[in-house]
């Protein structure tokens, strides 16, 4: 008797809410606007793709941004069904992990039933690509499911889009999926909308509901957003909902992101510009199989590069350009580059800005150096460097800052003189460097003394540096200095260069000797060793 009342409660179509992600820009206005949507459309099920919470790596923050968000979501929760998904921003650690059971009262992994459509959740979190493990832990989770029933496959990060993921893993996982069968395979993460229907099985990435787009481009599936899912028995619908309107699962296949995020990423290669050479070098990389008509407009900063406008055709085969430059005294603000093409089997347009990176280079000479937090003579050899870029590559507003580096043979000094900021705020130094294994490390001295030491590994994972370096800061009149020693055999060298990025933040101002800044070696400065 009490299977035969559920079937009858049970009554398909089931409709289904998909709310995306909030972090990243959030915008919490924008995420309000979404769930009162949903609120408004009255859905059966509403199914999250994970982040909810910003936590920036700090634990008090992220707690905090519960406290905050639980009320918002607590109009969804307290109406209907709720499927949470953990994102990456919501668990990056086992502590983080207890919080998100706490408030969510589920497991990260698991398996639920609600109206006859099971959802099978994989907690992806902490995941960077498919593994052989990882496979054989979703192999796990289905196989207790009866999957004649309709069901629905969700994570936070969706590496069947993701084009630098392991492509014969990609297969293994898509195989695990054709031979279970679920209607719907969902993530979140990349912020864009992306479709595609594969062997009966429609693929999907969701966009943000609760992150800001400052220039929506829904042909990208680049916009505010929420989904809109349909599931019968057999088979499900999807469309795609925001402020401009309702759009179709095929606004933006998985192919087309893909596509879009490998021209921006792999379309050119071009050499570091350098102030003492007359001319630059960029090369344009085929990325289909077809010939391709680039646009490149030239901003050229203060290089002077001529052309400054050029539309090039693209084969299967790299294009080599050459442009005269010269420079002026300062190498900011840096050239940037809009590259226009159409892309795709649909030959949509695409439109991207590539910011042109400058070598440069600082000289470690041998000296004598004691670390107390001030500039002896003979220390650091002049001229210090001065000029720093802020965040769009425009020539820095912070308070005069300047650096100079040295070497014992044992370890880097790197000294950095700073005259105060007008008001009272957070004022620190920062520095990046190449270290051995893939990994980063991750060093902000702050005018009180304090620092906070961290190593970006080439998993992803921040833990903290805790040997190797010392610091010793000093305060004198209206300015500060820190000075500071790293042990040299802990970073990666090639041909007795060491690679690193020098930045400050002071208040509302931030400069940084490298643009673009990242963790990523390729775009590092470069320190010579005196042997």
């Amino acid at each position: 008797m009490t299977t035969m009342i559920l079937v009858l409660l049970i009554s398909f179509p089931v409709r289904i809410a998909v709310l995306g992600d909030r972090t990243g820009r959030p915008d919490d206005a924008e995420f309000e606007i979404a769930v009162s949507a949903i609120v408004e459309m009255s859905p059966d099920i509403v199914l999250s793709v994970g982040d909810f919470v910003e936590g920036d790596g700090d634990v008090e923050t992220a707690v905090e941004d519960w406290e905050n968000i639980l009320p918002v979501l607590g109009r969804l929760t307290s109406a209907f069904p709720f499927v949470y998904t953990p994102g990456n921003n919501d668990i990056w650690n086992e502590e983080t992990a207890e919080y998100w059971r706490h408030y969510t009262g589920t497991e990260p992994s698991r398996v639920e039933e609600i109206l006859g459509i099971t959802f099978v959740v994989w907690d992806s979190s902490n995941e960077y690509g498919f593994t052989a493990d990882n496979l054989e832990t979703i192999g796990d989770l289905v196989d207790g499911i009866n999957t004649d029933d309709p069901w629905i496959f969700v994570t936070h990060k969706p590496f069947w889009f993701m084009a630098w993921q392991d492509s014969v893993l990609v297969n293994d996982f898509k195989n695990i999926m054709e031979e279970t069968g679920p209607l719907a395979v969902i993530g979140g993460h990349i912020h864009l909308f992306a479709a595609l229907r594969e062997n009966g099985i429609l693929y999907l990435s969701i966009g943000p509901s609760g992150s800001s787009v400052p220039e929506p481009d829904p042909a990208k599936g680049d916009f505010t957003q929420l989904g809109w899912m349909t599931v019968w028995p057999d088979s499900v619908a999807f469309a795609i909902v925001d402020a401009r309107g309702v759009y179709s699962e095929t606004i933006n296949t998985g192919e087309e992101m893909n596509l879009a995020y490998l021209y921006e990423q792999q379309l050119i290669k071009a050499k570091p510009l350098e102030q003492e050479l007359e001319s630059a070098i960029m090369t344009l990389v085929p990325v289909e199989n077809r010939t391709r008509t680039v646009t490149l407009d030239i901003d050229p900063g203060s290089w002077n590069l001529n052309p400054e406008t050029l539309e090039v055709e693209l084969d299967d085969q790299p294009v080599d350009l050459v442009f005269t430059q010269s420079p002026g005294g300062s190498p900011y603000p840096s050239p940037s580059v809009t590259v226009s093409l159409e892309y795709g089997s649909r030959d949509k347009e695409l439109q991207f800005d590539y910011s042109w990176q400058v070598l440069r280079i600082v000289n470690a000479f041998r000296s004598e150096t004691v670390l107390d937090g001030e500039r002896s003579a003979g220390e650091y050899r002049e001229p210090f460097h001065t000029n720093f870029a802020d965040f769009s590559g425009q020539p820095s507003p912070i308070p005069e800052t300047e650096f100079a580096v040295a070497t014992d043979g044992e370890n880097l000094f790197v000294y950095m003189e700073m005259t105060d900021c007008p008001e009272e705020s957070e004022d620190y130094g920062g520095f990046i460097f190449n270290s051995l294994d893939g990994s980063v490390l991750w060093l902000r001295v702050f005018r009180d003394g304090s620092s906070e030491a961290l190593i970006y590994t080439s998993e992803g994972d921040l833990i903290d540096w805790e040997s190797g370096f010392d610091t010793e800061v000093e305060v004198a009149g209206n300015g500060w200095s820190i000075e500071l020693a790293v042990d040299i055999a802990l970073l990666e060298q090639e041909d007795d260069q060491a690679s690193a990025h020098v930045y400050r933040s002071a208040g509302d101002d931030f400069g940084t000797w490298i643009y673009p800044i990242d963790f990523y070696p390729s775009s590092m400065g470069r320190i010579w060793l005196q042997q």
